[in-house]
């Protein structure tokens, strides 16, 4: 049987209407004088923090209140306190709950996993699993160290590599440097735009003209080579 709050007061006031019956009996008051001082004593009420006209240890020791932490206070007060916490609401404390394994908590911070997914922490595949354990814990692929699976993160060519790390392996990839394969840019069969790289020399018409303004004498953002030279005079009309 566990010893609740209530039942160590009692204990105590026990304890003390003991020693006031000695001390009258050996400083030479008899026993009824003695006795007669014991309803001095405080006698401590029983401790029922929920309300149930039982005393919480009795509760606890009789199974009609669970007490996983073991301090002697039933969980539902604990709950009710603020002193343990239940995310999931199941009644049980969060603590408990992983220290069962009924609930993953994957990073150590003692709250659910699944809590901290409904508050809004990371779990771009819908499995459950806290991005950052599936890349610490698991050694899911993550080329990028973004703390996010590589699955879901961009690849706009679907080649297997995500885009980050295709750019950082090779950034010719990436000529304009705004964080987008060129290929996806230029190639509709890529969700591009065909027109982006107008001579189909497989390089971005706006980096060609970056790398050499002279490829666009109207600065139009279009290259001559692809504008109108009606009397192939090697100059686009707009600049004769």
């Amino acid at each position: 049987m566990r010893n609740g709050p209530s039942r160590i007061l009692q204990c105590v006031s026990r304890i003390l209407a003991t020693v006031v019956l000695c001390l009258g009996i050996c400083t030479g008051s008899n026993a009824s004088a003695a006795t007669f001082m014991i309803p001095l004593i405080p006698n401590f009420p029983l401790v029922d923090c929920n309300s149930n006209g039982v005393e919480d240890t009795d509760d606890i020791t009789s199974g009609t209140s669970a007490d996983c932490n073991l301090n002697g206070i039933p969980d539902e007060c604990d709950i009710d306190s603020g002193f343990s916490l239940d995310c999931n609401g199941n009644s049980i404390p969060d603590t408990c709950d992983i220290d069962a394994g009924t609930a993953k908590d994957c990073n150590g911070n003692s709250i659910p996993d699944t809590c901290e997914i409904i508050a809004g922490g990371s779990d771009c595949n819908n499995n459950l699993i806290i991005d950052s354990c599936e890349v610490l814990l698991l050694g899911v692929d993550d080329c990028n160290g973004n703390l996010v699976p590589d699955e879901c993160d961009t690849d706009c060519d679907s080649n297997g590599v995500i885009d980050d790390c295709e750019i950082t392996a090779d950034p010719s990839k990436d000529c304009d440097v705004d964080g987008t394969l060129d290929l996806c840019q230029y190639s509709s069969e890529y969700g591009g735009v065909d027109a982006l790289d107008c001579d189909e020399n497989l390089v971005l018409d706006s980096c060609q003209i970056t790398a050499n303004a002279a490829l666009d004498c109207d600065t139009d953002g279009i290259l001559d080579s692809c504008e109108t030279d009606t009397d192939s005079d090697g100059t686009i009309d707009d600049c004769d």
